[in-house]
């Protein structure tokens, strides 16, 4: 690279010298712009580096960054993710977007880190280190799982009574008869057990959902909703994010999803 001389600065001072008064003052504003452009690109630079040099499970106790990521990533958040997820990540469960604000977590546990990788490669996308051990099978249709030929398809009063067996775990209502018949179909030929864990409450190293509680990825939780997950499966997307924001901005976004689960006594209701 070629530097500038003493006698160069001298040259472009005597240069800006001979203009006229308006000439000079367009020149120092257009100075003075550079100036700040640079200060902003380190400050931008600084502050990226603050994040990333964190431990991501760490961020949340140091009130600093937490706040500056907050900020960072809410923006981020509804320009991206707010689409599936709803403007206040209250998510969509005609999409299967997940409800953000409550803790309830499909893969891992809402560590930080979790999320953010999550963000980084997302859910069935196409990369090698997105989350795709598992989809759910489609029980109605002949084969109901391709990388399973072993899974058998179920008939409609099958499907019937794993639904009341699901009932019966949240203690609501349900047929014992058929809730008795439910629970051998998912302890065995259902093969639900595989996925979902024996008690039902799901496995988070596969994003398999528990089944126990009150919330729901697809669907309001009603008969209908329930039924059609069982029958027709489910294998929702989420998009990678790696190669399109920043190690910043991925740290900046999951730290603003961390911050919905944790900055109010309630979770939103999803959207529909």
């Amino acid at each position: 690279m070629v530097g500038i001389g003493r006698s160069d600065i001298r040259a472009i001072g005597h240069w800006i010298s001979g203009m006229g008064a308006g000439a000079r003052l367009l020149v120092a504003a257009g100075l003075t712009l550079l100036v700040a452009l640079a200060l902003w690109a380190m400050m931008s630079r600084q502050a990226d580096a603050r994040l990333v040099k964190v431990d991501p499970d760490d961020a949340p106790v140091q009130a600093d960054i937490m706040r500056e990521g907050v900020e960072r990533g809410r923006g981020l958040f509804k320009s991206l993710c707010a689409g599936c997820h709803g403007p206040q990540g209250q998510g969509r469960y005609t999409l299967g977007a997940a409800n953000l604000t409550d803790k309830d977590w499909l893969y891992g546990q809402g560590h930080v880190s979790d999320i953010e990788t999550v963000v980084l490669y997302g859910v069935r996308a196409p990369n090698a280190r997105t989350w795709k051990l598992a989809d759910m099978p489609a029980y109605a249709k002949p084969t109901p799982y391709a990388r399973e030929p072993s899974i058998k398809p179920q008939q409609p009063g099958d499907i019937k009574d794993v639904m009341q067996f699901l009932r019966s775990l949240r203690g609501l209502p349900a047929d014992a008869e058929a809730a008795t018949r439910g629970a051998a179909i998912y302890s065995d030929k259902g093969g639900c057990y595989d996925c979902h864990a024996r008690d039902a409450r799901g496995d988070d190293a596969i994003g398999a959902p528990n089944l126990t509680d009150s919330v729901w990825l697809y669907g309001d939780g009603a008969e209908k909703s329930i039924y059609d997950s069982i029958a027709s499966g489910r294998a929702g997307v989420m998009p990678a994010w790696f190669d399109r924001l920043s190690p910043a901005q991925i740290r900046a976004v999951s730290l603003y999803v961390y911050s919905l689960s944790h900055g109010s006594a309630q979770p939103l209701p999803s959207l529909p």
